[in-house]
C-alpha cells in the first residue's frame, strides 16, 4: 500500500467518524490532520516506517502512526474496516454524493428514513428532502443531480487506479518464462481519463502446449490483488481486484499477439473505419489476424507487429491513445498524423503551489525538485487572496514572495529560473483578484474559477471571456472545474471559451492532475487547431505533485497535440520572450 492509498484511508475514517453517532470531533479531526500531514512528507513512506521516521512529524500522534505502520505491514487498517461495517450502507452510498457531506447524510439519514440510494431519489422527487432544516429546493436539485452522476459513472475508475493494478499484474507476469510478450490493452492503453477494466495479453511460444497457458492462468487468478475469480480458461480467465476493478487475462499463441492485442485496444470506433477500409482492399481483420481474401479462402498476412497491420493497409502506424475515430484513419492513410509529443519533451512546470498558499513545500524545495527532475524553470503559482480557503496570498504577501524568487534566483545563477506568476481567480463578473498593476509585476498569470459554479451557462461564459479579455492573462487553468467521478464541471459554451482565448492569444491549460485532465482532450484538438498553446500544468501541492505532468502528457496525446503545441516544452528564454509578447498584444 503506497502513502496516497493511506492518505484516503485516514480521511475516509475521519469521514466515516463524522457519520457516527456519538463520535468526538477531536478524534476525526485527529485523523483529518494525520492525513493532511502524511501527505506532506516526501519519501517511499515503507522506508520512513522502517526507519521509524514518522515519531516526531507534527500532526502525526501515535495512534495514528499505529494505523499508518499497520497500513503498510498489512494493506489495510482494521479501524477503517470496522467502521465500514458498523456504517450504514446507505449512508457509504450518500458519501459519494457530490457535495453532500456527513452532516446533512445524518440528518436525511434520521429523518427521511431512507435505505439506499433509490429511495433518496424518490424522497427528493418528492419534495422530502427540500423541507430539511438548512436544505431546500436547491440542496435538493443537486442531490438528484448527483444521484444521476453516481448513475452515469458507475463502475468507472480513475486512470492511476486501473495503472497502478495492471502495472502489478504486469510486472508479476513478467518473472514467468512460458510468457513471450504481454501487453496492457483496453482503454487503459488508449489513456482514457477513466477506465472501466482492464484488458491484457500475453502470448506464449506458438509451438506451447496446453500446461503452459494453464499455469500462466493458474499464477493470474492467485495473485495477492484478486479478490474473486468470475471466469478461468486456457485462454482467457476473468478476476476482481482489490480496488473493484475487473481484469480480463487473454493468452495466444505469439503469432497471434499483434492482432489480439490491437483488437483489445480498440477503439471500437476505431475499428468499424478501419474493418472497412481493410474491406476495400479485399482483407478482413479481426483478433485472429488480418486476412486477404482469395474468392472462399482467406490467407493470414503474416505481421509481428501493429504497426505491420497499420502497413498492410496502407497506413502509418496509429499510436493507442488517437484510436478513437476522430480522424486518424484518414490521417494515417494519408500520412499526415502528428507526432506527438512525449514527456521527455516538456522543459519545465507552469501551475504549481508553495507553502505560501496552500502547497506542502517551500519554493526552494519545489525548485530542486524541479531540478532533479531534469526541468529548466519552476512557474510558481500561488492562489490570490480570494482564496482565503486556500490560504491566497494578498498584494503585499505577493510582493514578498516575489523578493524571495529573487534571492532564489540568484542563487541559481542561471541554471533554474522560478517565474513569478500567480493563480490568479476569476471574480463572479470576470474581473481578476488581483489589480492589473500588480499583475504586471508578474512573469505570467493563470486565471482560474473557483467560486459561483452555479451561474448560468451564458453568465459563466461571459465571466470567462471577460478575463480571457484582460491582457495580463496568460493561461486559464482547469478551464471547466471538474472533478472527474465526482463532479461535472460548471457549465459554459467552451466553444466561444476556444474561440476567444484564440482571439487574445490566451493559453489553455491541460491541469494534469489525475482527477481532472482539464481541458478534455476532445477539445484540446479544437484549441490546438484555433492555433492556441496549451500547457500542461501539473497543479501541484507538493514535491510528489509535480510527476503528474504525465497523466498530462496522455490528455494531449489524445488531443493530438505535437512538442511545439506546448508551451512548456519552450526553453526558458523562448517562454519568458512569448509571455512578453503575449502581454503586449494590444
Amino acid at each position: 500500500m503506497d502513502k496516497n492509498q493511506i492518505v484516503q484511508l485516514l480521511e475516509g475514517i475521519g469521514e466515516l467518524l463524522a457519520l457516527k453517532e456519538g463520535s468526538s470531533v477531536f478524534e476525526l479531526r485527529a485523523y483529518e490532520n494525520g492525513a493532511r500531514a502524511l501527505n506532506s512528507l516526501d519519501g517511499d513512506i515503507k522506508q520512513l516506517v522502517k526507519e521509524g521516521k514518522l515519531k516526531g512529524t507534527p500532526g502525526l500522534g501515535p495512534t495514528i502512526i499505529k494505523r499508518i505502520e499497520e497500513a503498510v505491514e498489512t494493506d489495510h487498517i482494521a479501524f477503517y474496516d470496522e467502521l465500514v461495517a458498523n456504517t450504514p450502507a446507505v449512508k457509504l452510498d450518500m458519501l459519494r454524493i457530490p457535495g453532500l457531506g456527513p452532516k446533512r447524510i445524518n440528518t436525511i439519514y434520521e429523518q427521511v428514513k431512507v435505505t439506499s440510494l433509490a429511495e433518496l431519489e424518490q424522497a427528493c422527487k418528492e419534495n422530502r428532502v427540500a423541507v430539511l432544516p438548512g436544505f431546500g429546493k436547491k440542496t435538493q436539485d443537486k442531490i438528484l443531480q448527483g444521484i444521476a452522476f453516481l448513475s452515469e459513472h458507475a463502475d468507472r475508475f480513475l486512470y492511476p487506479v486501473a495503472e497502478e493494478e495492471a502495472a502489478r499484474i504486469h510486472e508479476a507476469l513478467a518473472t514467468l518464462p512460458e510468457i513471450v510478450r504481454h501487453q496492457v490493452a483496453g482503454s487503459l492503453r488508449r489513456r482514457r481519463e477513466t477506465v472501466k477494466d482492464i484488458d491484457m495479453v500475453v502470448s506464449v511460444a506458438d509451438d506451447a502446449g496446453p500446461e503452459a497457458r494453464r499455469k500462466i492462468m493458474e499464477f493470474f487468478t492467485t495473485q495477492p490483488t484478486v479478490k474473486a475469480i468470475t471466469g478461468k480458461g486456457e485462454t482467457k480467465s476473468s478476476v476482481i481486484l482489490g480496488s473493484g476493478i475487473a481484469m480480463d487475462l487473454r493468452v495466444v499463441a505469439d503469432r497471434q499477439f499483434p492482432y489480439t492485442l490491437h483488437h483489445f485496444t480498440g477503439s471500437r470506433e476505431h475499428h468499424i473505419p478501419l474493418r472497412r477500409r481493410a474491406q476495400s482492399m479485399n482483407m478482413t481483420i479481426n483478433d485472429y489476424g488480418l486476412f486477404k481474401i482469395n474468392g472462399e479462402q482467406e490467407e493470414l498476412v503474416p505481421c509481428q507487429t501493429e504497426a505491420d497491420i497499420y502497413a498492410a493497409l496502407g497506413m502509418e502506424y496509429v499510436e493507442p491513445e488517437l484510436r478513437e475515430d476522430m480522424g486518424e484513419i484518414e490521417a494515417a492513410a494519408q500520412h499526415t498524423l502528428p507526432t506527438l509529443v512525449e514527456e521527455k519533451d516538456i522543459r519545465g512546470v507552469l501551475h504549481a503551489h508553495s507553502t505560501w498558499s496552500d502547497g506542502h513545500n517551500s519554493i526552494r524545495e519545489m525548485a530542486e525538485a524541479c531540478i532533479e527532475r531534469g526541468y529548466s524553470y519552476l512557474g510558481l503559482t500561488d492562489h490570490s487572496k480570494a482564496a482565503a480557503y486556500a490560504g491566497g496570498l494578498s498584494e503585499d504577501d505577493l510582493m514578498k514572495q516575489g523578493e524571495e524568487i529573487d534571492r532564489l534566483n540568484e542563487e541559481f545563477a542561471g541554471r533554474f529560473r522560478i517565474l513569478k506568476g500567480t493563480e490568479c481567480d476569476i471574480l463572479r463578473d470576470g474581473t481578476l483578484d488581483f489589480p492589473d498593476h500588480i499583475l504586471a509585476k508578474l512573469d505570467f498569470v493563470v486565471a482560474s474559477i473557483h467560486s459561483n459554479f452555479q451561474l448560468s451557462p451564458q453568465e459563466q461564459t461571459e465571466r470567462m471571456v471577460r478575463a480571457i479579455a484582460n491582457p495580463y492573462v496568460s493561461i486559464i487553468g482547469h478551464p471547466t472545474g471538474r472533478i472527474l467521478l465526482s463532479r461535472e464541471g460548471y457549465q459554459l459554451d467552451m466553444e466561444a471559451v476556444i474561440e476567444a482565448a484564440a482571439r487574445h492569444g490566451v493559453c489553455i491549460e491541460i491541469n494534469a492532475h489525475p482527477s481532472r485532465l482539464d481541458l478534455d482532450w476532445h477539445l484540446v484538438r479544437k484549441a490546438r487547431d484555433k492555433g492556441i498553446k496549451v500547457p500542461i500544468g501539473p497543479d501541484a501541492h507538493s514535491l510528489a505533485g509535480i510527476d503528474v505532468i504525465r497523466y498530462g502528457i496522455g490528455a494531449a496525446r489524445k488531443g493530438w497535440l505535437r512538442a511545439n503545441d506546448v508551451l512548456n516544452t519552450l526553453e526558458t528564454e523562448a517562454l519568458l520572450a512569448f509571455f512578453h509578447v503575449q502581454r503586449n498584444r494590444g
